[in-house]
């Protein structure tokens, strides 16, 4: 429940209004009911009942964001994040910022029109009836067309954050747009600014995938190269997605190998090999392995292993003629699994 109900209440009869309770009250006129009720709501039990219904909505109010009537866009704003980031007992509060789905529509409720509900409803209580008509707002998609755009993030930075473990990166949302709902897997580009605010910044295109796939598979990565920016302390190499596709949580990414290839020994060939990487996750299977025995055959200590990672399923040998007329063989991946 809210709050129990309120014993009294007010009765209207033509231009004359009462409050009635457990007390007998002389009837009063509305001109002087209405300076009471202005008394009670600034220092009387109504007034702690809108404080109270105030705060029950105001978790849901602090996730709405208030539109003016006819603007649909506004919405799709970045909004603070705070990520608590632990480093070997050290916290760090950072806002990585997001882009919100959804949002709110909301009117407030004034007070002459909560004046007047408390009229007309004399048997409600007041906290109730705060809360029914104060809440009068629907949730719908940050963006106008709910079938055919989201709101998603349309910049990102990485911040180096110096800890006595190192350093760690962090990806920061920097803004947000309304973008085309991508109905498949595909590539889309996203622009990491690095080095923000220092005479190195510079913006690169890192590339993701995103969309949707079917039989529970993901839209993952399958082709990625790596790019040299200047950094503080040299060259940085950073992966740049090139091509997405539909995948398992453990599959083959392509990973590429330049070979002189001397099938004529005046005149190699150059070859780009793609040799596969087995990338992704598997699920955790725990196994005890025990690693102190009793002499009774019971087991005084034990170590859980993870007995599954993604590797190589099956794999094919390619022969490449080495300058002084050997054989080498390069082994290439050609399906990964968990095992």
């Amino acid at each position: 429940m809210v709050g129990a109900p309120n014993t009294g209440r007010w009765t209207a009869i033509g231009t004359e209004a009462t409050y009635k309770d457990d007390v007998t009250r002389p009837e009063v006129s509305h001109e002087e009911a209405g300076g009471a009720l202005d008394e009670v709501l600034s220092v009387g039990s109504v007034s702690q009942y809108l404080s109270e219904a105030r705060r029950l909505v105001k978790a849901e109010e602090d996730l709405d964001v208030t539109l003016e009537e006819g603007d649909h866009t506004t919405c799709c704003q970045r909004e603070p994040n705070m990520n608590h980031i632990g480093v070997s007992g050290e916290e760090i509060v950072m806002d990585v910022g997001h882009c919100p789905r959804r949002c709110g529509k909301k009117k407030q409720l004034k007070r002459n029109e909560f004046e007047r509900l408390l009229l007309d409803n004399p048997d409600m209580d007041p906290r109730m009836l705060f809360l029914l008509h104060s809440g009068q707002r629907r949730s719908q998609q940050s963006c106008p067309g709910e079938e055919e755009e989201m709101c998603a993030a349309s910049a990102w930075r990485v911040e180096r954050l110096v800890t006595t473990e190192g350093v760690v990166s962090v990806t920061v949302t920097e803004a947000c747009e309304c973008q085309p709902r991508p109905h498949s897997c595909r590539h889309h580009p996203r622009p990491v600014t690095l080095h923000k605010g220092t005479p190195l910044q510079t913006t690169v295109d890192l590339g993701h995938c995103q969309g949707h796939c079917y039989h529970d598979l993901g839209c993952k990565a399958i082709k990625s190269r790596t790019v040299s920016v200047e950094g503080p302390n040299g060259a940085e190499c950073v992966s740049v997605v090139e091509e997405c596709g539909c995948q398992s949580s453990c599959y083959r990414a392509s990973l590429y190998q330049h070979v002189y290839n001397y099938t004529t020994e005046d005149d190699p060939s150059v070859q780009v090999i793609d040799v596969g990487t087995c990338t992704g996750e598997c699920d955790i299977v725990q196994e005890d392995q025990c690693v102190l025995r009793e002499t009774s055959g019971g087991c005084m200590m034990s170590l859980v292993k993870r007995n599954s990672r993604c590797s190589p399923s099956s794999t094919k040998d390619m022969e490449i003629h080495q300058a002084d007329g050997s054989i080498r063989s390069l082994t290439t991946i050609t399906h990964c699994g968990c095992h």
